[in-house]
Protein backbone atom coordinates (compact mmCIF):
# COMPACT_ATOMS: atom_id res chain seq x y z
CA UNK A 1 0.00 0.00 0.00
CA UNK A 2 1.05 3.30 -0.60
CA UNK A 3 1.83 6.48 1.07
CA UNK A 4 -1.11 8.06 0.15
CA UNK A 5 -3.41 5.46 1.21
CA UNK A 6 -2.04 4.52 4.28
CA UNK A 7 -2.91 8.56 4.99
CA UNK A 8 -6.25 8.38 3.87
CA UNK A 9 -6.99 5.22 5.52
CA UNK A 10 -5.65 6.73 8.86
CA UNK A 11 -8.00 10.22 8.04
CA UNK A 12 -11.12 8.83 7.07
CA UNK A 13 -12.30 7.71 10.63
CA UNK A 14 -11.65 11.16 11.91
CA UNK A 15 -13.32 13.28 8.65
CA UNK A 16 -16.07 10.61 8.36
CA UNK A 17 -18.35 11.82 11.18
CA UNK A 18 -17.86 14.88 10.46
CA UNK A 19 -18.87 14.82 6.99
CA UNK A 20 -21.68 12.53 8.51
CA UNK A 21 -23.20 15.44 10.47
CA UNK A 22 -22.43 17.71 7.59
CA UNK A 23 -24.98 15.71 5.41
CA UNK A 24 -27.83 15.25 7.77
CA UNK A 25 -28.18 18.46 9.21
CA UNK A 26 -29.33 20.04 6.13
CA UNK A 27 -32.19 17.58 6.25
CA UNK A 28 -32.82 17.56 10.23
CA UNK A 29 -33.45 21.29 9.63
CA UNK A 30 -35.78 20.57 6.50
CA UNK A 31 -37.41 18.34 8.82
CA UNK A 32 -38.01 20.48 11.64
CA UNK A 33 -37.97 24.13 10.99
CA UNK A 34 -38.18 27.13 12.97
CA UNK A 35 -41.23 29.54 12.08
CA UNK A 36 -38.68 32.17 12.77
CA UNK A 37 -36.12 31.14 10.33
CA UNK A 38 -39.10 30.13 7.96
CA UNK A 39 -40.20 34.09 8.78
CA UNK A 40 -36.74 35.26 7.58
CA UNK A 41 -35.96 32.78 4.65
CA UNK A 42 -39.28 32.15 2.93
CA UNK A 43 -38.56 33.97 -0.45
CA UNK A 44 -35.61 31.38 -0.83
CA UNK A 45 -38.34 28.61 -1.48
CA UNK A 46 -39.73 27.56 -4.51
CA UNK A 47 -42.37 30.29 -5.93
CA UNK A 48 -45.29 27.78 -7.06
CA UNK A 49 -47.49 30.93 -8.11
CA UNK A 50 -46.22 33.07 -11.45
CA UNK A 51 -48.26 35.57 -10.54
CA UNK A 52 -50.36 36.97 -7.44
CA UNK A 53 -53.53 34.87 -7.33
CA UNK A 54 -56.61 36.47 -6.35
CA UNK A 55 -58.05 35.13 -3.40
CA UNK A 56 -62.06 37.04 -3.93
CA UNK A 57 -61.83 36.86 -7.67
CA UNK A 58 -65.02 38.33 -7.23
CA UNK A 59 -64.39 41.65 -5.67
CA UNK A 60 -60.95 41.78 -7.75
CA UNK A 61 -63.21 41.84 -10.91
CA UNK A 62 -65.20 44.64 -10.02
CA UNK A 63 -64.43 47.71 -12.52
CA UNK A 64 -65.25 50.32 -9.88
CA UNK A 65 -63.05 48.50 -6.91
CA UNK A 66 -64.84 47.31 -3.85
CA UNK A 67 -66.38 49.13 -0.98
CA UNK A 68 -65.50 49.06 2.31
CA UNK A 69 -68.97 47.53 3.27
CA UNK A 70 -67.82 44.53 0.63
CA UNK A 71 -64.53 44.14 1.54
CA UNK A 72 -66.00 43.64 5.40
CA UNK A 73 -68.66 41.69 4.29
CA UNK A 74 -66.34 38.90 2.15
CA UNK A 75 -63.70 39.06 5.35
CA UNK A 76 -66.87 37.35 7.17
CA UNK A 77 -67.63 34.94 4.83
CA UNK A 78 -63.68 34.05 3.64
CA UNK A 79 -61.85 35.50 6.04
CA UNK A 80 -58.84 37.10 6.91
CA UNK A 81 -57.37 37.04 3.56
CA UNK A 82 -60.14 38.27 1.41
CA UNK A 83 -59.80 41.21 -0.61
CA UNK A 84 -56.19 40.05 -0.91
CA UNK A 85 -53.85 38.51 -4.15
CA UNK A 86 -51.34 35.86 -2.53
CA UNK A 87 -47.92 34.99 -3.84
CA UNK A 88 -47.50 31.12 -2.83
CA UNK A 89 -43.93 29.55 -1.34
CA UNK A 90 -43.06 25.80 -0.42
CA UNK A 91 -39.92 24.42 0.70
CA UNK A 92 -38.07 21.80 -1.05
CA UNK A 93 -40.59 19.01 0.45
CA UNK A 94 -43.86 20.72 0.13
CA UNK A 95 -43.02 21.51 -3.40
CA UNK A 96 -42.47 17.85 -4.13
CA UNK A 97 -45.50 16.45 -2.94
CA UNK A 98 -47.46 19.33 -4.68
CA UNK A 99 -46.04 18.59 -8.07
CA UNK A 100 -46.68 15.06 -7.49
CA UNK A 101 -50.30 15.51 -5.61
CA UNK A 102 -49.09 13.22 -3.09
CA UNK A 103 -50.74 13.10 0.58
CA UNK A 104 -50.01 13.73 3.15
CA UNK A 105 -47.47 16.03 2.88
CA UNK A 106 -44.26 14.75 4.38
CA UNK A 107 -43.09 15.88 8.34
CA UNK A 108 -41.55 19.23 7.63
CA UNK A 109 -43.12 20.90 4.58
CA UNK A 110 -43.69 24.42 4.46
CA UNK A 111 -46.40 26.42 2.51
CA UNK A 112 -46.11 30.16 2.90
CA UNK A 113 -48.74 32.50 1.64
CA UNK A 114 -47.60 36.06 1.13
CA UNK A 115 -50.53 38.31 1.35
CA UNK A 116 -51.13 42.09 -0.28
CA UNK A 117 -54.73 43.36 0.53
CA UNK A 118 -56.00 45.29 -1.90
CA UNK A 119 -57.84 48.24 -0.53
CA UNK A 120 -61.45 49.74 -0.80
CA UNK A 121 -62.77 52.85 -2.29
CA UNK A 122 -64.54 55.04 -0.03
CA UNK A 123 -66.50 57.98 -1.10
CA UNK A 124 -64.54 58.15 -4.48
CA UNK A 125 -60.98 57.88 -3.62
CA UNK A 126 -58.91 54.49 -3.02
CA UNK A 127 -57.93 53.24 0.92
CA UNK A 128 -55.05 51.19 0.91
CA UNK A 129 -55.08 48.81 4.36
CA UNK A 130 -51.32 48.91 5.52
CA UNK A 131 -51.87 44.99 7.05
CA UNK A 132 -50.30 42.70 4.52
CA UNK A 133 -48.59 39.83 5.69
CA UNK A 134 -47.17 36.70 5.49
CA UNK A 135 -49.47 33.49 6.40
CA UNK A 136 -48.71 29.68 6.66
CA UNK A 137 -48.16 26.15 7.82
CA UNK A 138 -45.60 23.24 8.54
CA UNK A 139 -46.01 20.04 8.73
CA UNK A 140 -45.15 19.00 12.23
CA UNK A 141 -44.38 15.31 13.61
CA UNK A 142 -47.12 12.76 14.04
CA UNK A 143 -48.92 13.71 17.13
CA UNK A 144 -48.22 17.87 17.03
CA UNK A 145 -52.04 17.87 16.11
CA UNK A 146 -53.75 14.83 15.04
CA UNK A 147 -57.02 15.84 13.70
CA UNK A 148 -55.86 18.72 11.91
CA UNK A 149 -53.07 16.86 9.97
CA UNK A 150 -50.40 18.16 12.33
CA UNK A 151 -50.12 21.46 10.63
CA UNK A 152 -48.76 24.49 12.46
CA UNK A 153 -50.11 27.47 11.24
CA UNK A 154 -48.25 31.48 11.54
CA UNK A 155 -49.02 34.65 11.11
CA UNK A 156 -47.05 38.21 10.98
CA UNK A 157 -46.95 41.22 9.73
CA UNK A 158 -43.85 42.03 11.04
CA UNK A 159 -41.45 39.16 10.95
CA UNK A 160 -39.88 40.21 14.88
CA UNK A 161 -43.83 39.70 16.18
CA UNK A 162 -45.23 36.49 14.83
CA UNK A 163 -48.47 34.31 16.08
CA UNK A 164 -47.80 30.59 15.41
CA UNK A 165 -49.45 27.53 16.91
CA UNK A 166 -52.68 25.78 16.37
CA UNK A 167 -54.39 29.51 15.68
CA UNK A 168 -57.98 28.68 15.82
CA UNK A 169 -58.73 30.74 12.43
CA UNK A 170 -56.51 28.58 10.47
CA UNK A 171 -57.64 25.38 12.29
CA UNK A 172 -60.86 26.10 11.60
CA UNK A 173 -60.63 27.13 8.01
CA UNK A 174 -58.40 24.49 6.39
CA UNK A 175 -60.38 22.05 8.00
CA UNK A 176 -62.61 21.98 4.83
CA UNK A 177 -59.49 20.86 2.61
CA UNK A 178 -58.74 17.69 4.73
CA UNK A 179 -59.04 15.14 1.87
CA UNK A 180 -56.11 16.92 0.60
CA UNK A 181 -54.12 16.79 4.15
CA UNK A 182 -55.72 20.55 4.72
CA UNK A 183 -54.29 22.48 1.76
CA UNK A 184 -56.44 23.80 -0.32
CA UNK A 185 -53.98 24.54 -3.75
CA UNK A 186 -57.09 26.26 -5.23
CA UNK A 187 -53.91 28.40 -6.96
CA UNK A 188 -52.89 25.21 -8.64
CA UNK A 189 -53.28 26.14 -12.17
CA UNK A 190 -51.19 28.91 -11.81
CA UNK A 191 -47.95 27.42 -11.10
CA UNK A 192 -45.00 28.39 -12.81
Amino acid sequence: MNTLARAILLLLPFAAPSMWAQSTTPAKAEADPSISEIAANFTNYTRITKDPVYVNMELAILCRGASKEEVEAARTKFGPHANAAILIYMNQSAASAFGTNATPYPVGSVIVKQKKVLGYRENGKWVNEVNNGVGGMVKRPSGYDPEHGDWEYFYFEDPKKIQSGRIASCVQCHAAAKEKDHVFGTWRETKN
